[in-house]
């Protein structure tokens, strides 16, 4: 856990966690497991509250600002992220994805896919053959994935039947508002998307879409260079 962070609405941090009494550890282990035993998350680990953040390319002087010159950060409470840290390392088989994935992942990112794409496109050019690309725009797919989609997945996958009962209750329970300086809107559900600054979000958006990839090996289509 990364000292520094902004508190969720229950006003703690993880520096509350870090510096807590010994005693804490044993009864969140307890908490913990009873929660996964039984496919349960208290309704508290679903609310968040969403700060609007102007973009980059946007002038904060602008009189015609939309919500689109904005992108929001959701900020969660410290201790739904521990649990699914005991979560992630109990049940981290079972979200493993193809090494052709590199969003979302650790250790990797754009540029490791661009390195990829061009040693690719160097091997085949070098040979003198044409390549021809093919790119796919899923822009703000990691706030519209859809959640039945991502359960048949999981089952696919044979995720044990209490972690998908819980991560179902979960996400049932994804609430949030805007926090805009002291003022605050009325609390919204979350119907699609996976929750910002979660642990377990990138492993379940990987999961999700791991599928275009295994299809796509399964045709037979594309490039296919050995190193």
């Amino acid at each position: 856990m990364h000292r520094g962070k902004a508190a969720g609405l229950d006003g703690l941090t993880a520096e509350h966690l870090i510096f807590c009494h010994s005693l804490l550890p044993g009864i969140l282990a307890k908490l913990f497991n009873l929660l996964i035993r039984y496919g349960h998350v208290p309704v508290e680990f679903g609310l968040s509250y969403t700060v609007p953040l102007l973009k980059g390319s946007a002038n904060s002087y602008s009189k015609n600002l939309t919500t689109d010159d904005f992108r929001g950060i959701s900020i969660s409470p410290v201790l739904p992220k521990v649990f699914e840290h005991c979560v992630l390392r109990r049940f981290e088989s079972y979200f493993i994805t193809s090494d052709k994935q590199f969003g979302f992942k650790r250790q990797t990112g754009c540029s490791y896919a661009i390195f990829t794409v061009r040693s690719v496109i160097n091997h085949y050019t070098a040979h003198g053959s044409t390549v021809n690309l093919c790119a796919v725009d899923i822009s703000k797919a990691f706030d519209r994935m859809n959640h039945f989609g991502l359960f048949c997945t999981l089952m696919d996958r044979l995720l044990p039947v209490n972690i998908l009962q819980m991560l179902e209750d979960w996400f049932a329970k994804c609430f949030t508002c805007v926090k805009w300086d002291s003022a605050s809107s009325c609390f919204f559900q979350l119907t699609r998307g996976i929750r910002q600054g979660g642990v377990l979000s990138p492993y379940l958006f990987a999961v999700y879409v791991d599928n275009v990839i295994a299809t796509v090996e399964h045709k037979r289509f594309g490039c296919y260079y050995m190193c």
